[in-house]
């Protein structure tokens, strides 16, 4: 079974792990201790930080393990060993959790989902969340700036996924993951590929390219006429017409628009929107523009845009967004297969429906 690297904490400047008989071993002096009983081990890592001075990249600092299997941190229990790294920067320390892949998946599974949900919709979330994993720990490139001298595969956060501790894991999150036990989605062709999913998608999924520029061949948008029975069907919020000229200047610094703004924007005009658009037409001082709708959410962030599927409309001096779903709106609709569970879909039929361009395999 494949040992899963995941950054639990960074960005630190104390880091206390507590274990009973802790082995620990310091790297940077290759000094190895034991310590009888319950023990509290603590890394004060600003005194580490010259060891960083003259490189860019982490170093592995430390390891600690217990034979009882479980060591804690920040108040939770955690399965397997820990490793402490510097930062990137050299100014504090991460601390990563390395856990077999299975154990991993079962904790995922009440973070990312509901532990209390039909099984086989734990089952679909299951598969999606160790393809990620897998495709993150095959290609080492957790970050674009390190690359494969990164410690860690992936890291415990919406930016990745959200993993648990030891007591996250259930008896029904322990049976979907064992029951789906190396089983990951592929491309026709045999490869693995990040694998997404989201809470609600509204009623149609997006393609990665739709949202992040990432063209991914094997997906394709698909309908989701099951999600909108959770929850409240539609949301909406507001954007005054100050915020609104704030976004158009950052867009335009950061490159989303060609044409270079200056702080001068006395007319903006919206042209009229559709749901079902991934684009936006403004005019500005007469002059046309189109913007993604994505560029909007990253912007506002999930507040004013809870997901990428809405329409704008102009109200008073701002505008009216008019929106559905919940999240990024890719891949797997979570309330879409809690939906299709209910009604009695395999996870297998759940995984075909939103991956028609995949293939089930089983890797170990």
């Amino acid at each position: 079974m494949p040992i899963v690297s995941v950054r639990i904490g960074k960005s630190l400047r104390n880091i206390l792990v507590t274990g009973l008989d802790l082995k620990r071993h310091l790297f940077f002096n290759n000094d190895v201790r034991t310590y009888n009983g319950k023990k509290t081990v603590k890394f004060n890592c600003e005194t580490f930080t010259t060891l960083n001075k003259h490189r860019n990249t982490p170093i592995l600092l430390a390891t600690l393990e217990s034979p009882t299997g479980l060591l804690s941190y920040a108040n939770d229990k955690y399965q397997g060993m820990f490793k402490v790294i510097t930062s990137s920067k050299g100014d504090s320390c991460d601390i990563v959790n390395e856990i077999p892949m299975e154990a991993y998946i079962s904790s995922l599974l009440t973070k990312e989902m509901n532990s209390k949900w039909p099984i086989e919709a734990l089952k679909a979330q299951a598969v999606a969340a160790r393809t990620y994993a897998l495709h993150k720990m095959r290609t080492q490139q957790v970050t674009k700036e390190l690359g494969s001298e990164a410690y860690y595969d992936l890291e415990s956060s919406q930016k990745h996924q959200v993993g648990g501790s030891f007591f996250d894991a259930t008896e029904s999150t322990n049976a979907a993951s064992n029951d789906t036990r190396g089983e990951v989605l592929t491309t026709e062709s045999g490869q693995i590929r990040p694998i997404f999913f989201h809470a609600k998608c509204g009623g149609r999924t997006l393609r990665p390219d739709q949202v992040w520029h990432n063209k991914e061949e094997s997906y394709q948008s698909v309908n989701c006429p099951f999600c909108h029975v959770i929850g409240p069907k539609s949301w909406n919020s507001t954007i005054t017409r100050e915020r609104l000229k704030s976004f158009f200047l950052w867009a335009s610094e950061q490159g989303y628009i060609k044409e270079r703004l200056s702080g001068d924007l006395n007319s903006i005009v919206l042209v009229p929107d559709e749901l079902d658009k991934f684009t936006v037409n403004f005019y500005i001082n007469d002059r046309p523009f189109i913007i993604e709708k994505a560029v909007l959410r990253k912007f506002f962030g999930g507040v004013i845009f809870p997901s990428n599927t809405f329409s704008i409309k102009k109200q008073g001096e701002g505008i009216m967004v008019l929106g559905e779903g919940l999240g990024h709106g890719v891949g797997l609709c979570q309330m879409g297969a809690f939906a299709m569970a209910m009604r009695g879909w395999s996870y297998k039929k759940i995984l075909a429906h939103y991956f028609p361009g995949h293939v089930l395999k089983k890797m170990y």
